[in-house]
Parts: structure tokens; C-alpha cells; sequence
């Protein structure tokens, strides 16, 4: 199951927290990535945070990986996580049927 995960930090959670456990956080990321649950990373363009592609069993799993993390674990951050499914409109093309294009 994929899932994206949303990190922002909390407004009402201190900067110092964010810097006293940045390095630990960077590095359960990485274990997360050599491990095949963290499949990507990206930061974010509009601020602060970061999104991490997961890859796991179920949606619990996801969940478990990041409350783990330490800035989560602290409750430094603001989490969404988003479920995601293959793209719908790729069977119908691989179907046959056509599909409009908008242009």
C-alpha cells in the first residue's frame, strides 16, 4: 500500500525542537529508506516540512512508521496521510476504451 505523508511542524511546537532532533529525524528517515518503507522524499516548495512516499502492508503500518519518527514522537509535527490507489484512467486505457482529451 503506498501512502503519502505530509510533515509540517505544529504552530505551537518550539523551532529549538525541530533543531535539537533534526539530525535524528534525517537519520530514521534514511533507516526508513534502506528498510523500503520510505520510497521517496521531497520537501516542500510552499514552507517548511516534508513528504515522504511510503510503501507498506496497510495504512496502520504507514501510521506506525510515522509515529515513530522523533519529531512525531516529541509531537513536534502536524501529519496528514494520504491514502493512495493506482490511477483509475490507466486501466481504462489499458482496456482499450478511449479516452477524451481535454484540448
Amino acid at each position: 500500500m503506498k501512502t503519502l505523508a505530509i510533515l509540517t511542524r505544529r504552530q505551537d511546537a518550539g523551532t529549538d525542537d525541530s533543531e535539537r532532533l533534526g539530525e535524528l529525524e534525517t537519520r530514521a528517515v534514511w533507516r526508513g529508506m534502506a528498510a523500503g518503507i520510505v520510497r521517496a522524499v521531497h520537501g516542500l516548495a510552499d514552507g517548511p516540512g516534508a513528504a515522504l512516499e511510503l510503501e507498506t502492508s496497510s495504512a496502520e503500518q504507514a501510521r506506525d512508521y510515522v509515529d515513530a519518527l522523533p519529531l512525531e514522537a516529541e509531537n513536534v509535527l502536524h501529519v496528514q496521510m494520504v491514502p493512495l490507489k493506482p490511477f483509475p484512467q490507466f486501466a481504462a486505457l489499458a482496456q482499450g476504451r478511449c479516452i477524451p482529451s481535454r484540448t
